[in-house]
């Protein structure tokens, strides 16, 4: 799995668009999330099963990919408060920082860090 990062336009149906150019290719979005940062973009992070393909798609149709990595995917224990925070607690003993966090489809932690090997080695616990 990879997560592709990609700036939308801060517009109605921007968001439409992306996934439709994705499904109408066949790559479906297993999680993730659209965030504005300011009146003219939105970050989009999403978990996509070939990311290649969906970069290609996307900068083909005039998308701006910022990146395609494999992200840390964790699963929480959800009956047991407070796991996020030690997830997280984890990873920041080591000094990384994390640049994006989402669930996916299957309620599992889909992390983006500074350093992702690391961040892996220090969430065994959480090992899927």
């Amino acid at each position: 799995m990879y997560n592709i990062h990609v700036i939308l336009k801060n517009r109605p149906g921007s968001l439409a668009e992306f996934g439709k150019i994705l499904g109408e290719n066949g790559i479906g979005l297993e999680g993730g999330g659209v965030f504005s940062t300011d009146s003219i973009s939105s970050h989009a992070n999403f978990l996509v099963e070939n990311g290649k393909a969906a970069q290609e798609i996307l900068i083909k149709k005039g998308f701006k990919v910022l990146s395609i990595s494999q992200p840390v995917i964790r699963k929480l224990k959800q009956e047991k408060p407070g796991e996020l925070g030690s997830i997280t607690n984890a990873i920041a003993l080591v000094g990384i920082n994390i640049l994006v966090q989402y669930s996916d489809h299957n309620n599992r932690l889909i992390l983006v860090t500074d350093n992702d090997k690391l961040a892996s080695e220090v969430t065994t616990d959480w090992a899927v």
